[in-house]
């Protein structure tokens, strides 16, 4: 039987350690950890620097090391010279995911409820900005989402330089969705028009490169945040990139799914035991399509592939950049996605990009002009065998392709299976720049303690678990949309026509463990289970 925990902040703690910090002296110590690993004393000269690279829309699946047939060697050459977190959570949405990132917290605590307008909370201790009160510079390419006004951009939430789309999306290339009057990017807060000849991914990696050289000959290590928009839709490619992929997705999702779910078994990101048949989704067969919508579909998923590859390579940029300019050995990089694939196709409109003249005809899908998703069926093949797609709760909604790479990180391609969260991010890269979260304090203002742990010590081969089974890890995008992990158990409540959203009924119960891909409900063999889960969802709802 589960043990009822709620958690008891002690705030003392937290701030103790911060005073430690400022003791007189040339060295920082490192945080203490509850594995009760030994603190390891630095110079700030020993610092790593950090590169955080965060991908958007991008399935389970769709780099070669998690199992995808695009071809993307650095995303590759990295993960398998570093670790593979194969158990990583985000949210199920962008803004969500970058709120959880940017506070260590949920994302409901950060004050973000969904993805329309969201701004980030004063309550918390921005991730930047405590890497800039430890002594690093910060810099931030690409994808903001958490507030366009500008007392909300990244530079008053501690970047020092920044260049940032401040809205949920648009066009990767052309002209913006966005009509003049509408702010959608800001440079160091002020507002900021786009280049000639654009393309998104290019566009923000320029920027960083950009700001890290200016930079070069500066003692004091840095952060880099690149939050690239691919391959979020609408899909659209560079010219010599759009037909990289022609002719590879004609025989379907269907063959896809099991071809990525064989790879992935290979390569140990799953369980040997996984069949490609224990995988139901809801996408209809590739075979009841009509030709016409199989060729729209397969070019949908043709333009997907070459953001993804396209993405790949200016990874590639980024790397070689650090490695000419003797940077790279010194450099912590840790990816991930920030949700799985999206299940929209060619006929979503978002409300928040105000244009209605798009040409999604076949010769012109992924030009400037088209609006393309891929679709259902294609979401479930990139993030199949988990089940459901972005926007869900269960696991193929949250559950993200990640890894971290350094000289410090045990070489050859390590998987780690323990269960890590997008909260877990803000300590993790405290801990690497010597440094530790204030607790209830920082800057003379209130901010809420962090619900994440640090998984350094994880990624560099310590055996402990960053959670155990008295961890609370609660998610929701909305009142009646809801899940809980505790240790190897999760409840999910999705909202379902006719149900009582407060009832015992509503919450489904999966053994992770046992059953990851979240197929057989527990909860009438296990209901005290369910019961003591639900009361602590109902505590953390309460507390919001």
């Amino acid at each position: 039987m589960l043990r009822r925990v709620i958690l008891i902040r002690y705030p003392f703690l937290a701030i103790a350690l911060a005073f430690l910090l400022f003791l007189p002296g040339c060295q920082i110590t490192d945080p203490i950890r509850k594995d009760g690993v030994e603190p390891v004393a630095r110079t700030l000269e020993t610092r790593p620097n950090i590169l955080l690279i965060v991908a958007d829309d991008m399935g389970y699946t769709d780099i070669g090391s998690f199992g995808s047939e695009i071809p993307t060697p650095n995303l590759d050459a990295l993960a398998m010279n570093g670790v593979r977190f194969v158990n990583f959570h985000a949210a199920p949405s962008c803004a969500p995911t970058r709120a959880m990132l940017m506070s260590g917290v949920t994302n409901r605590e950060a004050g973000v409820a969904g993805t329309v307008d969201p701004v980030l909370s004063d309550n918390i201790a921005p991730l930047p900005a405590l890497l800039q009160d430890a002594g690093y510079r910060t810099y931030m390419a690409g994808k903001w989402h958490l507030g366009h006004e500008p007392e909300q951009s990244p530079t008053t939430r501690g970047f020092d330089a920044s260049y940032a789309l401040v809205r949920a999306g648009d066009n990767h290339l052309g002209a913006s969705n966005f009509p003049s009057d509408v702010v959608a990017y800001r440079e160091n807060g002020h507002v900021a028009q786009l280049p000639d000849n654009w393309f998104s991914t290019e566009l923000y990696t320029d920027k960083l490169i950009e700001l890290l050289r200016d930079g070069e000959g500066t003692e004091q290590p840095w952060f880099g945040y690149l939050a690239f928009t691919a391959p979020h839709w609408p899909l659209q490619a560079p010219t010599d990139w759009r037909d990289r992929a022609v002719g590879r997705y004609d025989e379907g999702y269907d063959v896809l799914r099991a071809d990525r779910i064989n790879r992935t078994r290979e390569l140990g990101i799953i369980p040997e035991t996984t069949s490609v048949n224990d995988y139901v989704g809801i996408a209809p067969a590739w075979e009841s399509l009509d030709s016409e919508s199989q060729r729209q579909q397969a070019r949908a998923m043709e333009l997907y592939a070459a953001m993804v590859e396209n993405m790949d390579f200016h990874v590639g940029r980024i790397v070689e950049y650090l490695k000419t300019s003797n940077q790279f050995e010194e450099t912590v990089i840790l990816f991930f996605s920030d949700n799985g694939a999206s299940g929209s196709d060619s006929s979503f409109r978002p409300r928040t990009i105000p244009r209605t003249d798009w040409d999604n005809s076949l010769s012109n899908m992924g030009h400037e002009g088209s609006f393309v998703a891929i679709g259902r069926g294609w979401a479930e093949a990139t993030t199949a065998p988990y089940r459901n797609v972005k926007g869900s709760l269960y696991e193929g909604g949250t559950r993200a392709a990640a890894f971290m790479s350094h000289d410090s990180i045990p070489q050859g391609g390590n998987i780690d299976n323990g269960y890590l969260t997008v909260m877990d991010v803000l300590p993790t890269l405290l801990e690497i720049a010597g440094s530790v979260h204030p607790g209830i304090e920082f800057q003379g203002q209130p901010v809420l303690p962090i619900r994440g742990r640090s998984f350094w010590e994880r990624a560099k081969g310590n055996a402990a678990p960053v959670h155990d089974d008295s961890d609370i890890i609660p998610w929701m995008t909305s009142d009646e949309r809801a899940a809980l992990v505790q240790g190897e158990w999760k409840i999910v409540r999705e909202s379902a026509q006719g149900v009582n959203t407060d009832s015992q009924s509503a919450w489904k119960l999966y053994h992770l463990a046992e059953d990851p891909w979240e197929s057989t409900d527990l909860s009438g063999l296990h209901p005290q289970i369910s019961a003591e889960l639900i009361d602590l969802w109902n505590i953390y709802r309460a507390g919001l």
